[in-house]
């Protein structure tokens, strides 16, 4: 299996999600940064959060990483008003 560039999938994401939210009036790149910036710094923080246990496990890495992009895809399909 090849290796596969996680960040990169994770900003090449990011920036299709800021893209439909240009794409309704938003900001394109204040988006951008609003779901791709804090994405490192919670994972940075979550086993201060959690404990170093908890924090290690995959399931809750993976949710704190995706939990900024889901939240700005919501936001990005909804037209400003």
């Amino acid at each position: 299996m090849e290796y596969v560039n996680l960040p990169l999938i994770f900003l090449i994401g990011c920036a299709l999600i800021a893209l439909l939210a240009k794409k309704n009036g938003y900001s394109w790149y204040l988006f951008f940064f609003a779901i791709a910036v804090p994405a490192p710094l919670l994972l940075l923080a979550l086993p201060h959060l959690l404990g170093v246990e908890t924090a290690s496990l995959n399931g809750v890495r993976l949710a704190a990483s995706l939990l900024f992009p889901v939240a700005g895809l919501l936001l990005a399909l909804r037209h400003k008003s």
